[in-house]
């Protein structure tokens, strides 16, 4: 018999464990105009619960692990290829030649994916302006994206004050959830809860607990049930 349980990477089913309140409570925030902020340590299976939601929701989905992020033009970079996959790239090309900083682009014959990267710049908030503006621009009320920043904690070392420049932009944007992953409890607390920090109170708070190993059991157990009594009526 296989193990019924995955560890250390985003998973979906069969290997999603029963965690059927949590998902609905994460639906109803998302089906709202609210945003959600997550907190667990690692390996609590947070980026695969909201994956699973999202996916259950048919909704666009941008999904950026700030892990990965090397600075805020990179930042800018790697969000803009993220819209790429999402909407027609015509429609995209046209929109950025308005841009305050042009992108440099060119298409990778492996992936046949779109790289982008951006000059470094002294003032990066038209950068960021543009940027983000940009899925709020490609979105509407009837068809509203969804942002997962993952280890959203990262931003605090990305450049002084990135913070409060995601939160004048992110603030204005009526067609757009944004979750917020983190693994570093006091970090994000810091972040989402200090009367003083731009993010104060930006979003929901949702502390997402280790799963009680009754709920464990109970899926897998049925699961296991049925998998032998197939295996018995062939």
């Amino acid at each position: 018999m296989t193990n019924p349980f995955k560890f250390g990477s985003v998973v979906d089913d069969p290997f999603f464990t029963n965690r059927v309140e949590e998902l609905e409570k994460v639906k109803q925030i998302l089906e709202s105009n609210n945003h959600l902020v997550m907190i667990s340590p690692r390996r609590f299976g947070k980026t695969s619960l909201i994956r699973k939601t999202v996916k259950n929701l048919k909704r666009d989905v941008l999904s950026l692990d700030l892990q990965l992020v090397s600075g805020v033009e990179d930042f800018a970079a790697q969000y803009l290829k993220r819209i790429y996959r999402i909407f027609p790239s015509e429609k995209i090309k046209h929109l950025i030649k308005n841009f305050r900083i042009i992108p440099s682009l060119s298409l990778n014959p492996i992936n046949n994916e779109v790289d982008i990267s951006f000059q470094t710049t002294e003032s990066t908030l038209p950068l960021l302006e543009d940027v983000l503006n940009l899925l709020e621009q490609l979105c509407n009320s009837k068809h509203r994206a969804i942002v997962i920043l993952d280890e959203f904690q990262e931003v605090m070392r990305l450049e002084p004050g990135f913070d409060k420049k995601l939160r004048s932009i992110m603030q204005l944007h009526k067609n757009i959830n944004y979750v917020f992953l983190g693994s570093q409890e006091s970090m994000m607390r810091e972040i989402f809860e200090k009367k003083k920090s731009p993010f104060y109170h930006f979003g929901l708070f949702f502390q997402l607990q280790k799963i009680e190993k009754s709920r464990i059991h109970s899926k897998h157990k049925v699961k296991s049930s049925s998998d032998y009594t197939d295996e018995n009526n062939l």
